[in-house]
């Protein structure tokens, strides 16, 4: 059984039995997916390069060129030469991560739609939480880090807090819009310095009503806020994950997961699929390379 698979048994065994030692195990197996994803992958926060003025302090190059502030006053003086030199600054990171926890993430919801029993690690949410407790405990320097889950509605998270995620089951519709527009609201989107989204869902936003103006209506909402965090310069990676390929061209209000995740390829977004357990170290991988190559 490879170490996803794995974790993800230990996933479902913990929604009955909250156990410390099962809950250990799937923290140290997700350190050691987030280790294989990034690591290997080169994963290496922002950095930028600039020019900064700084004070000759007796040794390296002296620069000629001296402020007309500083010749007036000190005059000649060794210790008043003012230099350029090249330096590289790591800029704040924001991560952001949205989990989608709605019904038909969970494994019961999924039994229904196919009509035969699925196992509950078979459930996308077990995935998407692996894969979200996996990127925080490997990306540990972001200057914020943000957990939002959504359903029918929006949990903010106060803090991460991986057992309340384990314990999450389903609720309700997908709301991704309403999660967006979360971050949206909390300007999320306009901090300082490098902002990431990484969004963990699988079948397209829908309102639960059958409505098809209503489902329309979330799907493009979704779809403008993503486009207005890109103008932003917000790097964005969709991760939808699929594993019941059946479900993948099923329609909600005009579109199915496979043509809602081209849609978002289309506004320059990375979108990388999850599907089985062997394959998921790698989509992650590929996902985040893409989404640093990504041109803000």
């Amino acid at each position: 059984m490879d170490i996803v698979s794995d974790t993800a048994s230990y996933c479902a065994q913990f929604l009955n039995s909250k156990s410390p030692g099962v809950y250990r195990r799937i923290i140290e197996n997700c350190r050691d997916i987030g280790r294989d994803a990034f690591k290997r992958d080169y994963y290496v926060p922002p950095t930028l390069t600039k020019m900064e003025y700084r004070q000759y302090n007796g040794t390296g190059i002296i620069a000629i060129n001296r402020t007309q502030q500083e010749f007036c006053a000190r005059g000649r003086r060794m210790d008043a030469v003012i230099g350029k030199e090249r330096v590289m600054s790591a800029p704040d990171l924001h991560l952001a991560v949205l989990v989608d926890n709605s019904d038909q993430m969970t494994a019961w919801a999924r039994s229904v739609m196919l009509g035969r029993k699925i196992p509950e690690e078979h459930a996308p949410l077990t995935l998407a939480k692996i894969a979200t407790i996996a990127l925080f405990e490997e990306i540990r320097d972001a200057q914020t880090r943000s957990l939002i889950t959504f359903g029918s509605d929006v949990d903010t998270y106060e803090g991460i807090d991986y057992k309340q995620l384990l314990a999450e089951n389903g609720s309700g519709c997908c709301r991704l819009d309403l999660a967006l527009a979360e971050l949206l609201r909390m300007k999320w989107d306009l901090r300082k310095g490098e902002r990431q989204l990484i969004i963990l869902t699988s079948m397209p936003p829908d309102t639960g009503t059958g409505i098809l103006l209503d489902e329309i209506g979330v799907q493009e909402a979704s779809l403008i806020y993503m486009r207005r965090m890109t103008k932003n310069g917000v790097r964005i990676l969709y991760l939808p994950i699929f594993t019941q390929m059946e479900l993948v061209d099923t329609k909600i209000g005009v579109c199915s997961s496979r043509n809602f995740a081209q849609r978002i390829h289309k506004l320059g977004i990375a979108v990388s699929l999850i599907g089985r357990s062997d394959t998921f170290v790698h989509a992650m991988r590929v996902g985040i390379k893409q989404m640093l190559q990504r041109t803000v």
